[in-house]
């Protein structure tokens, strides 16, 4: 289990247009296959004979945003006669707008979208897919759809750096892609703080701002010398399109209507802590806390004031308990930094017993990461003062 953990911590910490086939769907709802050569260019595909494709789709944007009166227009062409709609989906494959085009004669067309909603309303800036379907007189049916055949391969960072003096991370990206961002210490040391949380970056070059102080602010590291940023990324689809500027957290429309994207392709067995595995609503990190129990005071700085035994008790925030108790997960606490304690078996709330009496007297930290066996990090960081005991003297 011990290796397992390891494993788990060095994944956590290391820095590791278009077109294709639309998918056919007779009136008995049977697929057919269409063959397809990308043009990173003109984005163009060859389909194989059917009673209806959908062909050359591309956007004339990537990225837009609503805010300055920009739009997005999806250029398709159809071989036959079809009534056509345009979806866009969220991240959870919710359906946010449906643009609904009527009947279309064969041919190349457009349709527009303005960054709204179903209700009109502007949607969160974050990254959305779109989908064209088309149904024919006889009622075949196609979807253009490349969610579930392009991205979510593992990106990996290049050029990270991470500059004190200015208090950004900067990295670049080969692809676009949704990014985790987290700061630990290296060789075997806690994680401290997540900055950004699977949000969607563009690729290219990008500079995270950061404040350099923990998820508690309870420590400033920036200045570390053991500080080891960790970026870790999943390729976006190829039919993604930007909202907005880049986002600090992910944000989901507000939708009353359930209404979800059809899969286009077999569902993948879940891998271990490979994110993008998880749904995007519960891929994040975990909100934990840590307080010392019993009749221990604090100072006017905050610090605890301990001595002998001290219960440190842990526990997670109501909204994450039940993923984290669902996924599985281990308690692992340090002090000032360094390996203390673990337990393999997690449970909630969890308190341990911690002998301070080999510590010299004064200021120390005690860290506890909660690190889910399938890749999500929780951390709390508390100072505390120890104070000898009388009659006690250190070994």
């Amino acid at each position: 289990m011990k290796k397992l953990s390891l494993l788990l911590l060095t994944l956590a910490m290391s820095v590791p247009g278009c077109d294709r086939p639309s998918r056919a769907v007779d009136a008995d709802d049977r697929s057919r296959t269409e063959s397809a050569t990308a043009d990173a260019s003109t984005s163009r595909a060859k389909a194989a004979p059917s009673a209806l494709n959908i062909l050359e789709v591309r956007p004339d944007l990537t990225g837009f945003d609503p805010a300055k009166g920009e739009k997005v227009d999806i250029s398709f062409r159809i071989d036959k006669p079809a009534k056509v709609r345009l979806n866009i989906f969220d991240g959870r494959n919710r359906l946010v707008r449906l643009v609904d085009a009527g009947q279309l004669p064969a041919g190349e067309h457009r349709l527009t979208w303005d960054g709204l909603d179903g209700k009109g309303r502007a949607v969160p800036p974050e990254a959305y897919v779109y989908t064209l379907i088309a149904v024919n007189e006889r009622g075949d049916r196609v979807i253009h759809d490349l969610t579930d055949i392009t991205g979510g391969e593992a990106v990996a960072a290049k050029d990270v750096q991470w500059n004190a003096a200015s208090g950004a991370l900067d990295y670049r990206l080969e692809k676009p892609a949704r990014v985790n961002v987290r700061f630990g210490l290296a060789n075997g040391g806690p994680h401290l703080h997540t900055l950004v949380d699977w949000v969607p970056r563009t690729a290219g070059t990008h500079s995270e701002a950061w404040d350099g102080w923990d998820a508690n602010r309870v420590l400033r590291i920036a200045s570390h010398p053991m500080l080891s940023p960790s970026v870790t990324g999943y390729s976006l689809p190829e039919n993604t399109l930007f909202v907005g500027g880049p986002v600090e957290r992910i944000a989901f429309a507000d939708l009353t209507d359930e209404i979800f994207r059809e899969q286009q392709s077999s569902t993948r067995n879940k891998r271990m802590a490979f994110h993008v595995d998880q749904p995007l609503d519960t891929r994040g990190d975990l909100s934990i806390s840590l307080k010392v129990e019993g009749s221990a005071a604090q100072d006017a700085d905050g610090r605890w004031i301990v001595s002998g035994q001290v219960p440190i008790r842990l526990d997670v925030a109501a909204e994450d308990r039940q993923r984290l108790l669902e996924r599985r997960f281990e308690q692992v606490f340090y002090v000032d930094g360094l390996y203390t304690f673990e337990n393999e078996v997690g449970v909630l709330p969890m308190t341990w017993n911690w002998d301070t009496s080999n510590l010299s007297e004064g200021e120390h930290f005690v860290t506890v990461n909660a690190r889910g066996y399938e890749g999500n990090f929780g951390t709390a960081t508390a100072r505390v003062w120890v104070k000898r005991q009388t009659g006690m003297t250190k070994q």
